[in-house]
């Protein structure tokens, strides 16, 4: 059992993920304005985490959830025309988990509606590096354009329409159509939240966090 507030489940109901007292804490205190997440969580997933659900971004970009609670249509009709420009995520998905060891792995396509948006690829054991193997694979079959983001336990393969920063790109727009002036931070761990987090006034990242340690990598001033 973790320490701390529950702040997810699986889908059978057990727990998946934890806040601190000092999370709990700030989280509270960004509600003061409105909290957004952007996540490469489906929807679906996100819907078993206790935060604000709208508005968010869902699946590294692959689905805007207005204030209302409502899929943004027209984000989900130009991502629909889009993908079919380029090689179907199924495909690319087909190809790179091909041969990987059934008991050593478990990879699948997120989706949204009729859209396949990208596939992630995980290890069953405690021996991340095995994901080095599943890696090589998919940067053999991933076209040019393709993104491939590894942290932790995750391996997902993206195609180059699906980004976290276009989604907010969009979002931001929409929001300051009314209120030119609101301020965005942007809040992120990983490399793949960088992109958007640019697009921020400000932007902000845990000390603990992938993106954190690229920062300080060799950086006199933190000795």
């Amino acid at each position: 059992m973790g320490d701390g507030k529950l702040m997810s489940t699986l889908a059978d109901g057990s727990p998946s993920g934890y806040a601190s007292d000092r999370q709990v804490r700030f989280i509270e205190w960004l509600d003061h304005g409105q909290i957004v997440p952007v996540t490469a969580r489906s929807r679906e997933v996100l819907e078993r985490v206790a935060i604000r659900q709208a508005p968010a971004i869902c699946a590294n970009g692959g689905c805007i959830i207005d204030g209302a609670g409502n899929v943004d249509q027209d984000w989900h009709a130009h991502l629909k025309a889009e993908s079919l420009e380029i090689d179907p995520v199924r495909e690319i998905h087909l190809l790179a988990t091909d041969g990987l060891v059934s008991s050593a792995y478990r990879h699948w396509i997120v989706q949204e509606g009729d859209l396949n948006l990208y596939f992630v690829v995980k290890a069953n054991g405690d021996d991340l590096s095995i994901l080095d193997e599943a890696e090589r694979r998919a940067a053999i079959h991933a076209p040019q354009g393709w993104r491939i983001h590894r942290n932790g336990n995750n391996l997902a393969v993206l195609p180059p329409w699906l980004n976290k920063r276009h989604a907010a790109r969009h979002l931001i727009e929409i929001r300051r159509e009314s209120d030119p002036h609101l301020p965005v931070i942007g809040i992120g761990d990983s490399h793949s939240d960088v992109g958007f987090m640019d697009l921020c006034d400000f932007a902000m990242t845990p000390t603990n966090s992938q993106v954190w340690t690229l920062l300080t990598k060799e950086n006199g001033w933190c000795s």
